[in-house]
């Protein structure tokens, strides 16, 4: 076996059995771990609840601290994680969250149609309800958008999606 090959191998093992499945990991990139999991089905939030731009906005939009804040002042407050979200509460800065769902740059993906049109967000945002670390589940690719436009009787003109 040549040594990138053994390297990867090697990461990978040491990757799946230093953060044990359901805990949010180092690996994730995010500055907090954050559970879409305990938020949503457990507790039943509504995306739009925390994602506010999702109807008004081509972006969802990330919820500020002081959103966070608005339950956790008092929910969790002595969790280690909403512990990181007060400090930067207090400190009056945002968290620099890391871009999850990702488009090409060339794509215009506007949110508030789709949520105005009744597209439910697991539609395109498969499983996340569920993930104690959110990842990327659905592959954008055009094919699979323009399926869904075909099916729904939108426009399959390029310049609706294309910049």
């Amino acid at each position: 076996m040549n040594r990138p090959i053994l390297l990867a191998v090697l990461l990978s093992l040491f990757a799946a059995t230093a953060f044990p499945p359901g805990e949010a990991s180092a690996l994730s990139g995010q500055p907090v771990p954050f559970s879409h999991k305990t938020h949503v089905a457990g507790n039943g939030i509504d995306c739009r609840f925390c994602h506010i731009y999702a109807t008004r906005s081509a972006s969802a939009g990330i919820p500020s601290v002081a959103k966070c804040m608005s339950c956790h002042r008092v929910v969790a407050a002595g969790n280690p994680s909403v512990k990181l979200v007060a400090r930067a509460a207090d400190e009056k800065r945002a968290i620099a969250w890391n871009r999850v769902a990702k488009l090409p740059d060339h794509v215009y993906f506007p949110h508030h149609k789709m949520v105005n049109a009744g597209v439910p967000c697991l539609f395109c945002h498969p499983g996340v309800d569920q993930a104690v670390e959110t990842v990327q589940k659905r592959a954008f690719t055009m094919g699979w958008c323009m399926a869904c436009h075909r099916q729904r009787g939108v426009s399959i003109d390029c310049w609706t999606c294309h910049k």
